[in-house]
Formats: structure tokens, C-alpha cells, sequence
């Protein structure tokens, strides 16, 4: 499965209130992305056992991409586009040893 696929995909498995799908799709995605902290959270407080902590990093992770997927679907992005743009913006700031430090503009 590719990326577009994906993105097509999530689109027939969302149920929301369209009137309110940006805002919706917002506040899911800092909520699964929470979710994800927690899990590293519990795993630095309970020592927890790195597959159990793997298999539900793989579930959250998937439902962060859920929303990143339908968050571009909206805003007619395509999902590989918006990796395309980072791996762009990385790149160039590795070229110019600016990996590290503040803001979006360095």
C-alpha cells in the first residue's frame, strides 16, 4: 500500500461531524499524539518490556497517521507530498548544519 492509498483509505473509515472536520481532526491528532507520550511515559516509569511497549507504539503511531491523512484530505494535500516537504526541509538544513537550534526559518 502506498501512501495515496492510505490516505483514500482513512477517508472511507471517517466518521465526524463535517461542519467541524478541521477542528475535530486537530484535537484528534494532539490526542492520539498524547497517547504516544504515554506510552514512553509508562515505559520510563514501569521499565516496561520493549515489545509490549513496540506493539502499542505501532497502534498510536497508526492512529496519529489516521489524522495526519485526513487532516491533509482536507486541506487537498497529499500525504507523500507533505513527507516530500519534510525530507526537503531536513535535507537543507543537514546541508547547512542547521539541524539544531529554534525555529522554523533556520
Amino acid at each position: 500500500m502506498d501512501f495515496k492509498q492510505y490516505q483514500e483509505f482513512t477517508h472511507k473509515t471517517a466518521i465526524y461531524p463535517d461542519k467541524s472536520a478541521i477542528e475535530y481532526l486537530a484535537l484528534g491528532l494532539v490526542s492520539e499524539a498524547g497517547e504516544v507520550a504515554g506510552v514512553i511515559k509508562k515505559k520510563l516509569r514501569d521499565n516496561t518490556y520493549f515489545l509490549d511497549v513496540k506493539d502499542k507504539l505501532k497502534a498510536e503511531l497508526g492512529d496519529v497517521c489516521w489524522y495526519i491523512a485526513q487532516l491533509c484530505y482536507h486541506f487537498d494535500l497529499e500525504f507523500e507530498e507533505i513527507l516530500q516537504a519534510n525530507i526537503a526541509k531536513l535535507s537543507s538544513r543537514k546541508e547547512r548544519n542547521k539541524l539544531t537550534g529554534d525555529g522554523d526559518d533556520r
